[in-house]
């Protein structure tokens, strides 16, 4: 069973993410309050009663938490057993709460201090005084409680896609008894050298009930790390290292499950805490290579999460060049934790495969393509270009928007490319394939991924810009491991060498992939934030994970 507090300020929006989370997710319980007031009086659902009846209610244990507050009495009944339930809750409210709800979770719904004003102000209750004065007021939150927090100024979707990630995400630990009755896990790490966002120094970490809780110098007790790294659990936005488990030699296919279990244990292993496992949309129906298979395999990992260590979302990578791409699209919605849709446009003879002689020389190795095949080949995917690109273009931005999911480009080569890309919206460019590209996504405010194999191959195999060229120039803001897991952790290790400045090369695994894909709750060594850590020890100049933490559980 996971019980979740919701709390936030007036014009947060909690009621409108909680409506939405419902009517998407049918599995999820929203705890209905009892209310001295009118249920005419709107707002959340609710069972008005009369303050006479609450009190009878109360006396009898109806309730598993009550409060009064602005001369009303709220009452919120036991949990079910079993699934995930969610109520509204005052935040003075929360220690309380914890111990009527055991292993409590809290979700803060918020937003900024402009944006609430606004919101309140269209309401036209309150003075702009009245309002200044509401938002200097706020409580802050008990310490103790694991917290994830929203900041809810952006779409619906944008909102709803992130609430319903925080329930899916929530750290939930395995807790043990304290003296005063509550529960709590604790996890000191010292004697560590830790990787903050800017800097690098020796100390202590303390993680309690999931969530980083202290920061200091080196205790005396807890784990002696002997001089070893502690830095953010890596984030991978892009990989497709998935499809090597389910086939893993050509012609040869493997049980899904099984499948996703192996990935899922060697990203664990890798020290890879979260990650957007990218999925093909789109497909080609004459070309068995380039079947349908995104919702099945979609389905199978959402159903295997709660048996997985780390955390997994989906990464839509949509194949413009295909038949299919619309009905895909509209086979997801917001309740399969789309995090990032990428447009991908494998037209030949331009971005990734410019050179017609290496998409040859890739597309004949892996498929053993003849010449009249390949020449078909190129052939076909150009008339599919023709036929549906814009339409799939639109489709494609529409969904990402839908849902709330970032939109990536793909393969940038050119300044109009990147012009394109921020027109739709687009904040992230992934592999972009020229220095051109490059510079116009720092023009335009989008931030560059490029892959860790090619940073520590020293160049791409499509003979495009070398990620170590971007990385000099100052270009390059986050690595993904794009096909081999372990070489993300080489790359954040090799760049703090190349810049010498660890903290910023850990950055483009952590904070930086984090921050694009709106992952608030992890990605630095902070206070309050969800406790997904890695420990790491060189060895003769080689990064190895010693230990891997998520939620704080150690998972590998």
């Amino acid at each position: 069973m996971s019980v979740f507090a919701i709390v936030g300020p007036s014009g947060a929006g909690k009621d409108t993410l909680i409506a939405a989370a419902l009517a998407a997710r049918p599995d999820i319980i929203a705890l209905r309050r009892c209310i001295t007031r009118p249920e005419a009086a709107g707002g959340e659902p609710f069972e008005g009663i009369t303050e006479v009846e609450f009190l009878r209610r109360e006396a009898a244990g109806d309730f598993a938490l009550s409060w009064r507050a602005h001369g009303l009495s709220y009452g919120v009944p036991p949990a079910p057993t079993g699934g995930i339930t969610l109520f509204n809750c005052s935040r003075r409210m929360l220690e309380q709460a914890a111990l009527a709800f055991p292993g409590l979770r809290v979700i803060e719904v918020t937003a900024s201090a402009p944006v609430l004003a606004q919101r309140l102000a269209s309401r036209g209750r309150e003075t702009a005084e009245d309002i200044a004065a509401r938002l200097a007021r706020r409580a802050p939150l008990p310490a103790g409680l694991p917290v994830t927090t929203i900041i809810n100024d952006g779409t619906i979707a944008q909102g709803v896609a992130a609430f319903l990630a925080a329930l899916d995400d929530a750290p939930n630990p395995r807790p043990r008894p304290r003296p005063s009755g509550r529960t709590m896990t604790e996890t000191v790490f010292t004697n560590a050298t830790l990787v903050l966002p800017d800097e690098v120094r020796h100390g202590a970490i303390v993680i309690r009930d999931g969530m980083i809780a202290e920061i200091g110098a080196a205790s005396a007790t807890g784990i002696d790390c002997a001089g070893d790294l502690i830095a953010p659990g890596l984030i991978e936005l892009h990989t497709d290292n998935l499809e090597r488990h389910i086939q893993p030699r050509p012609g040869v296919n493997w049980p899904h499950g099984a499948a996703i279990i192996a990935h899922d244990a060697e990203l664990a292993g890798c020290g890879i805490t979260t990650v957007f496992d990218a999925l093909r949309v789109g497909s080609i129906n004459r070309d068995n290579s380039y079947a349908k298979y995104a919702r099945g395999l979609a389905d199978e990992i959402l159903a295997a999460r709660p048996n997985l260590r780390i955390s997994h979302r989906i990464h839509l990578r949509a194949e413009v060049c295909s038949e299919t791409l619309i009905e895909e699209l509209a086979e997801f919605g917001q309740a399969d934790r789309i995090g990032i849709v990428s447009l991908m446009d494998h037209t030949p003879g331009q971005r990734q495969f410019r050179d017609l002689s290496k998409l040859a020389q890739y597309v004949k190795g892996k498929q053993g393509m003849s010449d009249l095949e390949f020449e078909a080949h190129v052939a076909g995917l150009a008339e599919l270009r023709a036929r549906f690109g814009e339409a799939h273009e639109a489709a494609t931005v529409q969904a990402a928007r839908d849902w709330g999911a970032v939109l990536a480009s793909h393969d940038d080569t050119t300044a109009d490319h990147v012009a394109t890309s921020a027109a739709y919206g687009i904040k992230l460019a992934e592999f972009p394939t020229t220095v051109e590209a490059a510079q116009a996504c720092r023009k335009h405010g989008i931030a560059t991924i490029m892959g860790a194999p090619n940073l520590i191959r020293g160049g791409s195999h499509s003979g495009n810009v070398s990620a170590g060229e971007l990385a000099q120039a100052g270009l390059l803001d986050i690595v993904s491991s794009d096909y081999v897991p372990a070489a993300l952790l080489s790359s954040a290790v090799l760049l703090g060498d190349l810049w010498d400045d660890l903290a910023r090369g850990f950055a483009t695994v952590t904070a930086a992939p984090a921050r694009s894909a709106g992952l608030s709750d992890r990605g630095r060594l902070g206070l309050g934030l969800r406790a997904d850590l890695i420990r790491v020890a060189r060895i003769q100049g080689m990064p190895v994970i010693r230990e891997t933490w998520v939620a704080g559980r150690r998972v590998a």
